[in-house]
Order: C-alpha cells, then sequence, then structure tokens
C-alpha cells in the first residue's frame, strides 16, 4: 500500500523525490506514539530509500500531511477499494476508507491518528489479493487492466473460435514521472542492498515489487506480546506483490 501512498503525495506535490523524514522507530501523533516495523529506526530517508527499506515513519508522516481522503482517490485510481470486475460473483470490493464513510458507517468524525494507520495499508483498509495484483499491474503500465479467467476458446482443431480482447479500465492519476519514481523504489526493493524484498531476486531477470503485512484480526490485547505466544491463525499474514520484467512487464505476482 505504500507505494500508492508514495505516488499520491509525489503527484499532490507534498513531497519531492529529495524530500527527507527523519524516522528513530517510532512516530508521535497526538497522545500516542505509532512504531516503525525496524525498533532502531531508519534515520533520514527520502521516499526511494523509504520504498526500499519499507519504513513506517515516513508513510505515516506523509499520509497525515496527505489527509484520508486524498489517500482514498489516489487509491481508487490505481483499482483498489471496487471490484476488479473478473465476473466471479463473489468477488468483493474491499474498502478504501473516507471520511463520509465513516461518518455514514459509525456516526462519527474521522479522527487523525487512523490516517496513520490507513497510510501503511492496515486500520479499516481491506483488500483482495486479486485488487492488489491488478494494482500493481497498474503501478507497472500506468493503466488499470480488466482481468480474465479465459483467454480464447479453440475448436478441436486448435483453432481460435472466440478471444478476449484486453480492456482498459482507467487511467491511473499519477505522471509518468511520478509513476517513474515509484517504479525505482519498487526495483530497488528487490535488487538494492537493504531492500525487504532480496529474496525475491530470479537470475538476471529484474523484478519490482514491494513487501507487506495483512493483519488477519486487531487484538489490542496481544499488543507488546511476543509473536510466538499469539495464536497461529490471528498472527498477521506476510505477502508480497510484484512485476517482472521491471523494465518491460510482463507479468504481474
Amino acid at each position: 500500500y505504500k507505494a500508492f501512498v508514495a505516488a499520491a503525495a509525489l503527484e499532490e506535490g507534498v513531497i519531492t523525490p529529495h524530500s527527507r523524514v527523519f524516522c528513530p522507530g517510532s512516530f508521535g501523533y497526538g497522545n500516542r506514539s505509532y512504531r516503525c516495523w525496524k525498533r532502531t529506526g531508519h534515520g533520514s530517508v527520502d521516499v526511494h530509500q523509504a520504498l526500499v527499506r519499507s519504513c513506517d515513519v515516513f508513510f505515516y508522516a506523509v499520509g497525515v500531511k496527505l489527509g484520508v481522503d486524498r489517500i482514498a482517490r489516489f487509491a481508487r485510481g490505481f483499482g483498489l477499494g471496487q471490484l476488479t470486475r473478473i465476473g466471479l460473483v463473489e468477488e468483493k470490493a474491499g474498502l478504501i476508507p473516507t471520511a463520509e464513510w465513516k461518518k455514514k458507517r459509525f456516526k462519527e468524525p474521522w479522527m487523525g491518528g487512523e490516517t496513520v494507520s490507513i497510510s501503511i495499508g492496515q486500520g479499516y483498509n481491506l483488500t483482495t489479493p486479486l485488487q492488489l495484483a491488478v494494482s500493481y499491474g497498474a503501478l507497472a503500465t500506468g493503466r488499470v487492466m480488466r482481468p480474465r479467467l479465459l483467454l480464447r476458446v479453440e475448436d478441436r482443431d486448435g483453432e481460435t473460435v472466440h478471444a478476449t480482447a484486453p480492456e482498459v479500465l482507467q487511467e491511473v492519476p499519477v505522471s509518468p514521472e511520478n509513476l517513474a519514481i515509484v517504479r525505482k523504489g519498487l526495483a530497488g526493493v528487490v535488487q538494492e542492498g537493504g531492500g525487504t524484498g532480496s529474496r525475491a531476486r530470479v537470475g538476471d531477470i529484474p523484478v519490482a515489487g514491494k513487501t507487506g503485512t495483512s493483519q488477519v484480526i486487531h487484538l489490542s490485547h496481544y499488543d507488546g506480546v511476543s509473536e510466538d505466544r499469539i495464536p497461529l491463525k490471528y498472527r498477521d499474514h506476510a505477502w508480497f506483490a510484484c512485476w517482472a520484467p521491471a523494465e518491460a512487464p510482463e507479468i504481474v505476482v
């Protein structure tokens, strides 16, 4: 999710490629402290380094500057929070929250601290793996495509009877220049030293992608408890989204 926040912040002028945030290992907002995954912190990082090292504090700070509604607008611009239109009747649309959504759903105003959480894809955010694949394809190409289950129908002689054509649902709301900055960061996640996705290197094929964490359930009484003491079914899931080759995309995973 950090890739979409980075794209939004660059496009809105909230940051430039040279803007830096100091990460001491936590981010203070109101009377609460939000931890970075790296307890000792990442030090001073720009957007490229923040993507490569997956610095939570950088995106906490940037997300607060953007605000929930601008984050939501750009996330939806990459296909999140809506059906992919793949044609499966039980497909879920996920959820990209807005201030208006919370007011309608809970009859409560949006709180600034909630923006901190959604800035790294947590909180109210709900995303399916299929949506993430489509949105990473959009990062790679600049277009949100409709995914297809059926490529073509052939007769018994192998001749094509029907072929489904690629369908562009929308163009992403980010300039090619800013997309290039995000893409370079995602390539660095895998290809650069210190990148959190270095284990995804595949021979001489350059891969661009992002590591992430999916919360199964929020259990406040487990805050501060070591993971091995949390029941397995409640532990967070690790996941990874990518495309390859990085400069000439053919496949998204």
